[in-house]
């Protein structure tokens, strides 16, 4: 009886040490698959960011080679010709930029500003849903269409292309994102502010800016900036629309002009070589201004408190 109590032990040890065994070969074979996956996802997010990273580091460094050769009159010199031997500059690019880009800044910020407002206080209102469509359609329309619109209205209109008119084109193309962050800045704000405005007696226009515009401004200013990175930085709308001069600073705002975007483009398939150091040093700069626009909207955005 003692020998079969002992068969049976012996036994079940071994119908356990098979369960043990087979449990640990079921982890290994997880740990290993979780291993081989996670593998998977970080080469393939690897190779999803490479063509980003060597774009980036490419325009990186032949940015600096071009900025440390030509020096500080890069931005205050006029661009070079094909057979110049220094780099010259890009200052009618840059001139044409900032003014553009601040005055479609100004339009869009403006209309979008008030429609956001209007859709957000009268949001069953047959104007703000009809508003509310417009805006959502206007992100969609491709750019270049944009500056195909405006050259067959403005630039026909004025009979040249303008700096006024790459404005316009500018400031169509920037009016649905600033309108996306106005209205989500807007609709952020808790209803107990607005009820309490409401309750002391304000008007909407004054709870606006008594109370709205304090507590979302942060969040507006952010819209702000990211709206300004995406006109300064936009090439289709002014390939019809501002232009292309090289030999002068400013001529007026009803005058050609010029722009960074553009000049990368155009240069960038220019057969000659200067003109390409020329769009590596201008697309630097961009780019360069892009990141700082987007890391001060953030570090913006977290410092929101309401």
């Amino acid at each position: 009886m003692f020998n079969a109590y002992l068969r049976r032990y012996s036994n079940n040890l071994q119908m356990e040490g098979v369960y043990v065994m087979s449990e640990l070969r079921y982890l290994r074979l997880r740990k290993l698959k979780n291993a081989l996956m996670l593998t998977l996802m970080l080469t393939l997010a690897f190779l999803t960011f490479l063509p980003l990273l060597l774009i980036i580091g490419s325009i990186t460094l032949e940015g600096i080679k071009v900025l440390l050769k030509a020096g500080v009159s890069f931005f205050a010199s006029l661009p070079p010709k094909p057979t110049d031997v220094s780099l010259g500059g890009i200052a009618p690019a840059l001139i044409g930029s900032l003014i553009s880009s601040s005055i479609a800044l100004s339009i869009a910020a403006s209309i979008a500003f008030i429609s956001a407002f209007l859709t957000t206080e009268f949001p069953n209102n047959v104007i703000s849903r009809v508003v509310e469509v417009v805006f959502r359609s206007f992100s969609g329309i491709p750019s270049l269409a944009v500056g195909m619109f405006v050259y067959s209205t403005v630039v026909v209109f004025m009979r040249t292309q303008s700096l006024i008119a790459g404005a316009v084109a500018l400031s169509i193309v920037g009016m649905p994102y600033a309108y996306v962050y106005f209205t989500s800045a807007l609709r952020s704000i808790p209803e107990e502010y607005r009820e309490a405005a409401m309750s002391l007696g304000m008007s909407r226009l004054k709870a606006l800016r008594y109370v709205y515009l304090g507590i979302s401004r942060k969040y507006l200013l952010s819209g702000l900036l990211i709206t300004f990175a995406k006109i300064i930085g936009d090439t289709a709308p002014l390939l019809f629309t501002i232009g292309f001069v090289t030999n002068a600073y400013f001529m007026g705002l009803d005058k050609p002009s010029n722009a960074l975007p553009l000049l990368i483009f155009i240069y960038a398939l220019s057969p000659y070589e200067i003109y390409h150091s020329v769009a590596l040093g201008a697309a630097f700069i961009l780019l360069v201004t892009l990141i700082a626009l987007f890391e001060i909207a953030h570090a913006v955005v977290k410092e929101v408190r309401l």
